[in-house]
């Protein structure tokens, strides 16, 4: 067979690669139905793919045989505090023919990565559905690895009625005098992450932005924190707020809730109290109407990875990066 050709990204190809992106997300529902449907239709793909597109410094590569689309890649550099030199892939950013997903991603990512490293860019990010296995191993083949993972849970089967609570323990919802508890509770992620296996770095200048941070939640509309105490000392928290979704969203469902500032003090762990939170937050996530609440933890970190995937959550996407040395 013909080998492609590599050859830029532009809007003439936009329906072409719809059609592409509309058959992967069809693959992917079928291993992973929480995933939003709309993206089946070549519309709606066509939507994501043009959103992705039309993002302030996105270039794209395609592959192409004898006039035929094969595959396509686009990515956006980002040069910020957050993230430093850095370029993403995203979820619509990405589809191929599935015969030749191995060959194709290989030649693609070397096209469209090649302006980034000559421009100091080393860090490279893929968010991609965890169903399409071929796609995720051309990328593990280019040096990528898993970094963070996104989970949903549909909440239609959650038991609405309220959890049984262990002995000793209160669970209430957050309000405006509970800040100073917030505060308490808002290094009990970062702390987890800085620990091995995770290894995770956390600037000092940032310490004071997570206190605030988490504090300043109780004013927020749309958020709802519930807190559990022990003998009137904070022992853990768990919050949700409507998802942010936009057109080129394809791993979260419209009416979804963002499960996070979620974590129990490690001298209360081992109690129930984690667990009794979850249990709280996802039946009044429901009792609110949402359809499915979704979260995500790094991949490193063992305590997150396997509480939450025994509360009910299903890993949907990967974050994978690479770092150019």
């Amino acid at each position: 067979m013909n080998r492609f050709e590599i050859v830029p990204f532009d809007e003439e190809l936009v329906a072409d690669a719809s059609r592409l992106l509309a058959q992967r997300h069809r693959r992917d529902r079928a291993t992973l139905p929480d995933l939003p449907a709309g993206f089946e239709t070549p519309a709606a793909a066509a939507a994501a793919v043009s959103a992705t597109l039309e993002l302030a410094g996105t270039t794209g590569v395609a592959a192409v045989r004898d006039s035929q689309l094969l595959g396509y890649m686009m990515g956006r550099p980002t040069i910020d505090a957050l993230w430093g030199r850095s370029a993403w892939v995203r979820p619509a950013g990405c589809a191929t023919d599935p015969a030749e997903t191995h060959d194709l991603v290989r030649s693609m990512y070397a096209a469209l990565a090649t302006p980034w490293v000559e421009q100091g860019i080393f860090f490279h990010f893929a968010l991609m559905p965890l169903a399409d296995r071929a796609l995720l191993d051309a990328l593990y083949s280019l040096s990528y690895g898993i970094e963070q993972v996104q989970a949903l849970q549909s909440l239609a089967s959650v038991d609405p009625a309220p959890p049984n609570v262990p002995a000793g323990v209160e669970i209430r919802r957050a309000g405006p005098d509970d800040k100073d508890a917030l505060r308490a509770m808002s290094s009990v992620i970062w702390r987890q992450h800085i620990s091995p296996p995770v290894w995770a770095i956390m600037l000092p200048e940032q310490v004071s932005e997570q206190e605030d941070g988490w504090a300043d939640l109780v004013d927020e509309e749309g958020v709802t924190v519930f807190l559990a105490f022990v003998d009137g000392q904070i022992a853990g928290s768990q919050g949700y707020w409507p998802a942010e979704v936009g057109a080129d969203d394809m791993l979260t469902p419209r009416g979804s809730a963002s499960m996070s500032v979620a974590g129990t003090l490690p001298r209360f762990r081992g109690r129930g109290i984690s667990t009794a939170l979850s249990r709280t937050v996802l039946a009044a996530a429901r009792a609110e109407g949402y359809t499915i609440m979704e979260t995500d933890w790094r991949s490193a970190n063992l305590l997150a990875a396997n509480f939450w995937q025994n509360q009910g959550y299903r890993p949907v996407a990967y974050r994978l990066v690479r770092r150019i040395d």
